[in-house]
């Protein structure tokens, strides 16, 4: 009677047209006009709804919207310039936290849960990243402690970007997470130069320290190559302009900074973690490491640790 009902439709001039049946318009203007309604009860009789209702009215939203079957009032803004969508999503976080009273809370939508998510599957990337590379370089090496020799330069690398990132006044973005992924592809060239030539010079004779002395001045040369070139093909987007340029900046900035500083910490740390790593392994440390780590695990899965 109020809201009507469809109970038909007709067509007309190519359109089609609801036929809806409901009380006239002075009939439904007032609260007055409900009450004077007639309805049927469960015993089939007819009775007005002033006798089996009571209207009371209060101040009530137009519409009721709901996220997840509870109710949720939405509130859109924008980070402003020079301020990161991670900072701006701890401030609301920090605000309503603070002012929410139970059982209210936040929950992000939109372009800030597309954040959170991005960045949790960048994070798990990087660290499968890790993982395969350093099995790949086991296998290559045949060995378990030159791959990590080799991946050592990795932290230089993301210090060296997040140092680049702060000084250019970039954000830790989703761009800038995809320049850490490809650092880690592009910073293990030097290790590698570095572990692989020394290798082969003590295949040839030489003791760990003479073979280290041998083989760094002569990969100095590819080293500062390699990596001069790694920043010179870097500096177009780092300098970028126009439109598209806040994607490639920090992409570019963060792979300057990270080859910049993993390349000088490199040439000196890796060989002398080289060198650490070897006077270990011929105390035969790492191998009562392991045999303990066996002993452990076959504690645990006696049929696997075999």
């Amino acid at each position: 009677m109020i809201g009507g009902e469809r109970v038909a439709k007709y067509t007309q001039d190519g359109r089609r047209y609801d036929v809806r049946v409901k009380a006239s318009d002075q009939d439904r203007r007032t609260a007055k006009n409900i009450n004077d309604l007639w309805i049927w009860n469960n015993r089939g009789e007819m009775v007005q709804l002033a006798e089996v209702v009571k209207i009371v009215e209060r101040p009530s939203l137009l519409s009721i919207t709901r996220q997840g079957r509870e109710r949720a009032i939405s509130l859109y803004a924008s980070e402003t310039a020079g301020k990161s969508l991670a900072t701006a999503i701890q401030e609301a976080k920090k605000i309503a936290d603070e002012t929410l009273p139970p059982p209210y809370r936040v929950v992000f939508s939109g372009t800030s849960q597309t954040f959170k998510e991005s960045m949790m599957s960048l994070i798990f990337a990087l660290i499968m990243g890790i993982i395969v590379a350093y099995m790949i370089l086991a296998s290559q090496f045949n060995h378990i402690v030159h791959p990590i020799t080799v991946l050592l330069a990795l932290p230089f690398s993301l210090v060296g970007a997040f140092w680049a990132l702060l000084i250019a006044n970039q954000s830790l973005s989703i761009f800038s997470f995809i320049g850490l992924l490809l650092l880690m592809g592009i910073v293990k060239k030097n290790s590698i130069l570095l572990v692989d030539f020394t290798n082969q010079m003590r295949e040839r004779g030489m003791n760990t320290y003479e073979a280290l002395i041998h083989a760094c001045p002569i990969r100095l040369r590819p080293i500062i190559m390699t990596s001069v070139a790694t920043i010179a093909a870097a500096v177009p987007a780092a300098l970028a302009l126009g439109p598209g340029a806040e994607t490639r900046i920090p992409m570019g900035v963060a792979i300057i900074g990270g080859v910049l500083v993993s390349t000088l910490l490199t040439l000196f740390v890796v060989p002398a973690f080289y060198l650490v790593c070897d006077k270990i392994e011929q105390k035969g440390s790492f191998a009562m490491i392991f045999t303990a780590v066996k002993a452990k695990l076959s504690k645990y899965f006696p049929k696997k640790a075999s």
